[in-house]
């Protein structure tokens, strides 16, 4: 019998993580089965691996694992095809079971209960805001790694000077206003970018000059830029705007002009005008006020702030709450206000490091299999990507979830009072050394503090979850289990113990 063929398609709002991770699960639980398999990713870095006609026209089974959604163009190469759908966030968990179970899982494809096409949000109001970051990201991180190198430079004695008549600026200017650029587009790309995750290309144009026009002050007269805040609203106003004008029939005549032509001119008008007279204004004070706020409040009050935003970022692991502290720290980089984005360029790297240390200082605790996947969660984990913690807390939620809340927190009070900064996204615990976080030696310092503290609180926290759950089985202590069992005169926890007089558990090996 001729082995299954299996295609997948995957992707997330911020396009970083959870779609390569889930790519790879696709990948590893088809190949274990014998199955061909080819997986396309639509990620930060766009298309890659991108299916051919022939593999889907040959291909068994279609897995879409979708965090924003596909468009039309995308939903008609699978047209005819068993499809099985379920939104990225909830894949790693539920591989198993669609392996286990293709053919009922599976569904001639003719919808989606993962939204496609214009109705493409799966996430609601934090999708579409992923969305824009998404967009704005290629520029603050090409922006940002420019920027450094130009500062650098001064720092090595180059001459820092901008063009006057017959002289040429120096290369470290150049660096640093063509970083600065980067810096100053993020915010119009991350309002036009919301705007097109929820009404497409019509709503582009329009959203991205209305931001462009909300963020300068020298235009609307204003003091300041609306910031990201004018980015939020507009782009949201616009997105949903769009959406709703989409659905005007205006007739054979006039109807292909709809999209490219009046739905662009129409909504840059109100938008363009509004912008000006009310809404830039309006979001400009509103943002002045937001930055006096958080640069009046008490240090005491700052390190508690500190201690929530790196709770956030620890506890659900690249999900919604994750998303929403990062969003807030990332978003007052055009601001320059740094401190908060600081804190998540340590905090992100704690679950999935102190969990791969974990298994190496007592690797009772956890399972062949994660053992065996903590370099890996240990080389990711370290340039900022949370998700490899993923499948350890899945293992244990109590433990490892309450040991990453409070160590995130722990750490995010420290960095704020040492006021690091992250001056954009970079390469993790690289940063310091290319200039992307500031002053290093605190950064170092809080994140041995921060791995320590998270290492032991998930040796604590999971020793005593895992003796209660031996408690409520009736089983064997993982000390009494350890020495119960021997192969060649050494001690072997992975394998089930022999006892005549009470059952033995493992942590579990799926």
């Amino acid at each position: 019998m001729a082995a299954l063929k299996i295609v997948g398609v995957t992707n997330c709002p911020a396009g970083i993580a959870h779609t390569y991770m889930v790519a790879e699960s696709i990948e590893t639980h088809a190949k274990a089965q014998g199955y061909e398999v080819h997986v396309e990713t639509q990620g930060a870095s766009g298309i890659e691996n991108q299916l051919t006609a022939q593999q889907i026209a040959d291909a068994d089974y279609v897995i879409l694992a979708l965090g924003k959604g596909m468009s039309d163009e995308d939903k008609a190469r699978f047209d005819g095809k068993q499809v099985i759908e379920l939104p990225v966030s909830e894949a790693l968990k539920e591989m198993d079971t669609v392996f286990a179970n293709l053919h009922d899982e599976a569904h001639l494809f003719t919808a989606s209960k993962v939204k496609l096409g214009n109705e493409k949000t799966t996430d609601g109001i934090m999708s579409h805001l992923m969305a824009g970051v998404s967009a704005a990201l290629p520029f603050v991180i090409g922006g940002g790694l420019l920027m450094a190198i130009g500062n650098m430079l001064v720092q090595f004695g180059a001459a820092d000077i901008a063009p006057k008549a017959g002289q040429m600026a120096s290369l470290a200017w150049v660096l640093n206003t063509i970083g600065g650029l980067g810096f100053t587009m993020m915010i119009p790309i991350m309002g036009a970018y919301i705007a097109y995750s929820i009404g497409d290309k019509p709503a582009l144009a329009p959203a991205f000059l209305a931001t462009y026009l909300a963020n300068s002050p020298d235009l609307l007269g204003t003091q300041g830029g609306a910031g990201f805040l004018g980015a939020v609203v507009i782009g949201l106003a616009v997105g949903y705007f769009v959406r709703e004008f989409k659905k005007v029939k205006l007739g054979k005549t006039f109807q292909s002009t709809l999209g490219f032509l009046i739905i662009p001119f129409v909504t840059l008008l109100i938008f363009g005008l509004g912008t000006y007279y009310l809404l830039g204004p309006a979001m400009a004070a509103v943002m002045a006020a937001l930055l006096s706020f958080l640069q009046s409040i008490p240090p005491s009050m700052k390190i508690l702030g500190g201690f929530l935003v790196g709770a956030m970022l620890a506890f659900d692991m690249g999900g919604p709450i994750n998303k929403t502290a990062w969003f807030f720290g990332f978003s007052l980089l055009s601001s320059h206000v740094y401190t908060w984005y600081g804190i998540a360029g340590i905090v992100t790297l704690l679950p999935p490091m102190a969990a791969a240390i974990a298994t190496w200082v007592r690797p009772r605790l956890f399972t062949k299999q994660e053992r065996e996947s903590s370099w890996s969660a240990m080389l990711v984990g370290m340039t900022v990507a949370t998700e490899p913690a993923i499948p350890y807390a899945l293992a244990a939620p109590l433990p490892m979830i309450s040991a990453n809340t409070l160590a995130g927190g722990i750490t995010g009070a420290i960095s704020m009072a040492f006021g690091i900064e992250r001056l954009a996204p970079g390469l993790g615990i690289f940063d310091p050394i290319i200039g992307l976080s500031r002053p290093a030696i605190p950064y170092y310092f809080t994140l041995a503090i921060g791995l320590a503290l998270n290492v032991l609180f998930i040796v604590v926290f999971k020793t005593a979850w895992l003796k209660r759950q031996e408690r409520k089985s009736g089983v064997v202590s993982l000390k009494e289990q350890a020495t119960s069992v021997i192969t060649n005169d050494a001690p072997d926890v992975s394998a089930p113990a022999t006892v005549t007089t009470a059952k033995t558990v493992t942590p579990n090996t799926k």
